[in-house]
């Protein structure tokens, strides 16, 4: 009897681990929002798992780039995320959700340190959640080392991608 318990102990621990080794919580990230440059849009909600958000507000640029960041301190990382915006130029409210990728809590682990254009090298790396949104409704979401091009040693992962649905702005 002792070694059933033992060896059904150390399968709940070894599942445990698996489990909490895909996600977990991060000390600190910074969360931002993007869109197509000449794209002005009123980012309205990006919520996370349906439990956290970031403000958000006007964005006009940049595709890949976190425009307007939030910081996020002790959250799990993120498995999904639904994003509501209103485009004027259109008179359109787009609204999604896209499921986060879960190799991003690796990746956040290890995330590459990174060069600025004045020679300065950053090894304390702050990983970016970057929520995209395009002109006609694509969402994408990428994780990088850095806020925006323009860093030597800059990486940016795709987490995940979808298309958002549209009602006419009243």
């Amino acid at each position: 009897m002792d070694k059933f318990i033992k060896s059904l102990i150390s399968i709940v621990c070894a599942l445990f681990l698996a489990g909490c080794s895909s996600t977990g919580k991060i000390d600190y990230m910074v969360a931002g929002g993007a869109t197509e440059k000449g794209n002005q849009i009123w980012v309205q909600a990006i919520t996370f798992d349906d439990s956290w958000g970031v403000p958000m507000g006007s964005l006009g640029c940049c595709w890949e780039s976190a425009g307007k960041t939030s910081g996020v301190y002790d959250q799990k990382f993120p498995e999904k995320v639904v994003v509501e915006w209103l485009d004027k130029s259109e008179n359109r409210i787009y609204y999604g959700e896209v499921a986060i990728d879960k190799a991003g809590y690796k990746l956040v682990k290890n995330l590459p340190p990174f060069t600025a254009h004045t020679g300065k090298v950053f090894n304390d790396v702050k990983p970016y959640l970057i929520i995209g949104m395009g002109e006609t409704g694509e969402i994408k979401v990428w994780l990088s080392n850095t806020p925006s091009a323009g860093f030597t040693g800059r990486v940016l992962h795709e987490l995940g991608s979808g298309q958002a649905q549209w009602r006419e702005n009243q």
